[in-house]
Order: structure tokens, then C-alpha cells, then sequence
């Protein structure tokens, strides 16, 4: 597989993973693009031996979400601290560059979903994910993830049908 063609499939999977971590488009963008910055730098040195072109796409991912996060940590001293601090992420104002309205409400209803919850879903229904391979991914117990997916669906339900979308 040469870089065009990784590219290729796997831009999709990536994007659509950070999008479903960060729920921020203009971020999501940023941080897909430092992705494939690093597989291209690093294009070369990827052994095939040590695993899957999967995995280490995927990791390359993991490595920039968790810098991309250590970047927004802000320091703070309790002593200056008010009682309003701001939301890291609008999603009110992402929902509102989303015209499909059934797509609009999807995304409102992910976005009051958990982070680790929010990724189950997206893993199941996006990338085709077993509740087996998620909980391996996440490292993280099997009847665990299962009841965490179980209940994020019924929340979700609830969300759609506040809304009235179904």
C-alpha cells in the first residue's frame, strides 16, 4: 500500500473518529490533517511486522488527539477561579452549520451523550466495530462497554424523541 492509497482509505475513518472525540469541525479538520502529516513523515519507517497499517494509523490518531488536548489544558489557580468557566466545545453553534435537520438532531443528541459512551457508538455504527473489538480497542471490559452501548442507544432514543426526530 503506498501513501496515496492509506490516504485514501483511511482519511474517512480518521476524520469521522476525531470528529466523534472532539465535536468540532474546524478542530477535526486540524488534527486530521496533523495525522496525515505524521504518516507521511513517518511513511518510511512503518513496519508491517509490528502490525496492521490499521492499528498504526490509529495510533498515529490517538498520539494527536492526546496533544491536541494537552494544548487546550489550561492551568488553573483555584484562587482566580469565578463560578462561570467556559464550555470547551459550542455545540450549539456546530449543530447550526448542519442543514439536514434529522443529521442536526443526531448530532445534538451524540453531543449530550458521554465521551466514552459517544466513541462506543460511533466504533459500533460508524466503523463497524464488535462490542468484543471496542472493548479491546478501549481496553476496557466486555460486559462493560455492552451495558455503556446498551444505554447510550436508550439515551439516545430519548434525546431523538425529545426532539422529535426518530
Amino acid at each position: 500500500m503506498n501513501l496515496e492509497e492509506m490516504y485514501e482509505a483511511y482519511f474517512p475513518k480518521i476524520y469521522n473518529y476525531i470528529f466523534y472525540r472532539v465535536m468540532n469541525k474546524h478542530d477535526t479538520e486540524d488534527i486530521t490533517g496533523t495525522v496525515f502529516l505524521r504518516v507521511a513523515a513517518h511513511f518510511e519507517s512503518y513496519d508491517p511486522a509490528k502490525g496492521g497499517v490499521s492499528g498504526w494509523v490509529f495510533r498515529i490518531a490517538e498520539n494527536a488527539l492526546i496533544d491536541f488536548y494537552r494544548a487546550k489544558r489550561v492551568p488553573l489557580n483555584i484562587d482566580d477561579m469565578d463560578d462561570t468557566l467556559p464550555l470547551g466545545v459550542d455545540f450549539e453553534g456546530e449543530a447550526q452549520l448542519i442543514r439536514d435537520e434529522t443529521l442536526k438532531g443526531l448530532y445534538v443528541a451524540l453531543s449530550r451523550l458521554g465521551d466514552k459512551t459517544r466513541v462506543i457508538i460511533a466504533q459500533k455504527y460508524f466503523w463497524g466495530l464488535t462490542i468484543r473489538d471496542i472493548a479491546k480497542k478501549m481496553q476496557m471490559n466486555e460486559s462493560t462497554v455492552s451495558t455503556m452501548h446498551n444505554r447510550g442507544l436508550k439515551k439516545l432514543k430519548e434525546f431523538l424523541s425529545e426532539s422529535r426526530i426518530s
